[in-house]
């Protein structure tokens, strides 16, 4: 079945630019079931819990055929608010433990005021409401160790970046070989606004060496002070925003830390570090109409086409989720994430994910 299932979405790749045909069908199965998203699942909202800093957590009854999680990974969150679906990326705060025996997954999540999604999970979403979640996804997980290793890990944390560690914390509580192992948590924040002090003071009992440091930076508590007893060979896990990432790795750096023993995941789209600001012209293909634009080379193609008046079909704006993946028709295009050059042949893309390198044809 699977391998069925497979020669089918190869045929919609090549025949129908789009990764399933379940994805290619599901514009047509909305008009009569608007919430229904391909390769999603079905969950339960079973608890809302209302957090500090504008932070709430979600905690969701996935169907049965959901597939377990690790810890560290995402998932992405698929909403109905006013006849509009909406989908955004969210990392998973509890542990595959606590999903097993508790049938539930926790979400939390950083709200915004004027957020278009998660003003509305705050206001509108309620207890015994159904949403869709994707499969867990993400390779941001614990590193292998092994049993009674003396390898320090070093969990860098700033605001709601703090979530995948918890899930990641959790599933070390469980584990009986950790005994022996330092791990610690930097943990920075705006005051007031620290997240699960009280469950991680719990988690102290349960992984005796969990050294845990609540940080203010505007108090003065410095990274090169955080960071000091990081071992070139100790494992160094970092979460929050791109530009707290960056501050970290240079200090890093700077101990001599090799980057081999560090992974990150952080929130905004990757710049280009390139100055990249030559005009390019873009042709978009829509609905039987050309459209003929000019966009710096400096902004994603998202960005630029919605300055442009043009409202491509979009969700995370992360490049995880693919409701923004289009058909480059011809042109050179840079993947931000991964620093790749296209050909000039047609392929998929992303639109959110990439940078104009030469004139394009876009066919959205």
């Amino acid at each position: 079945m699977k391998l069925l299932e497979k020669v089918i979405n190869k045929a919609a790749h090549l025949l129908l630019h789009t990764e399933s045909l379940k994805g290619y069908l599901e514009p047509l199965v909305q008009q009569f079931k608007p919430a229904w998203r391909a390769g999603f699942y079905r969950a339960k909202v079973i608890k809302i819990i209302t957090l500090p800093a504008n932070c709430i957590s979600l905690e969701l009854r996935p169907e049965r055929s959901w597939p377990s999680h690790q810890a560290g990974q995402h998932v992405l969150l698929s909403c109905q608010f006013n006849g509009r679906l909406m989908t955004r990326t969210f990392s998973i705060s509890s542990s595959q433990g606590q999903a097993e025996r508790g049938n539930h997954i926790r979400l939390t999540i950083k709200t915004a005021k004027n957020g278009a999604f998660t003003s509305q999970l705050a206001n509108e979403l309620a207890v015994g409401d159904f949403v869709n979640l994707s499969e867990p996804m993400g390779e941001f997980l614990l590193p292998s160790c092994e049993p009674n290793s003396t390898d320090e890990l070093f969990f860098i944390a700033a605001g709601s970046g703090i979530t995948p560690f918890m899930a990641m914390l959790h599933t070390l509580a469980e584990r009986e070989h950790i005994r022996t192992q330092n791990i610690y948590l930097c943990y920075f924040a705006k005051q007031g606004e620290h997240l699960f002090i009280d469950e991680l003071t719990e988690l102290k009992r349960f992984i005796p060496r969990l050294n845990v440091m609540f940080l203010v930076r505007k108090q003065g508590d410095s990274l090169a002070s955080a960071l000091k007893n990081v071992m070139p060979t100790s494992q160094v896990l970092i979460c929050g925003p791109q530009q707290f990432k960056q501050d970290v790795d240079a200090v890093l750096n700077h101990f001599g830390h090799l980057s081999l023993n560090r992974q990150a995941e952080f929130f905004q789209t990757p710049l280009s570090n390139e100055n990249n600001a030559d005009i390019q012209q873009v042709t978009v293909l829509r609905h039987g109409q050309v459209t003929e634009l000019l966009l710096t080379g400096n902004e994603n193609l998202l960005n630029g086409l919605e300055q442009q008046g043009l409202s491509p079909n979009f969700g995370c704006r992360i490049g995880v989720c693919h409701q923004c993946q289009c058909i480059k028709k011809s042109g050179i295009v840079k993947n931000l994430r991964t620093g790749e050059q296209s050909d000039t042949g047609e392929q998929l893309i992303q639109l959110c994910i990439s940078q104009a390198i030469t004139p394009l044809e876009l066919e959205l």
